[in-house]
């Protein structure tokens, strides 16, 4: 590759996708997070949809969602 004009940067260790998403879910799923929308559902100010819900649980368990 000496012919070449063409910059290559050094490569970086690929992150492990479980590594990442355990880091996303800490986050969304902190329990000081997860109580203040539970308080927010109880007091009528928060709605969930029964299929939004479920849907959002097939995609993250890996789970073909039905038809």
């Amino acid at each position: 590759m000496s012919n070449t004009n063409r910059y290559i940067g050094p490569r970086r260790p690929p992150v492990a996708a479980h590594q990442s998403s355990l880091q996303a879910g800490a986050l969304i799923n902190a329990p000081s997070r997860v109580e203040a929308l539970r308080r927010l559902v109880a007091a009528g100010q928060y709605q969930v949809s029964p299929r939004w819900l479920a849907t959002k649980i097939f995609r993250a368990a890996g789970v073909p969602i039905p038809g």
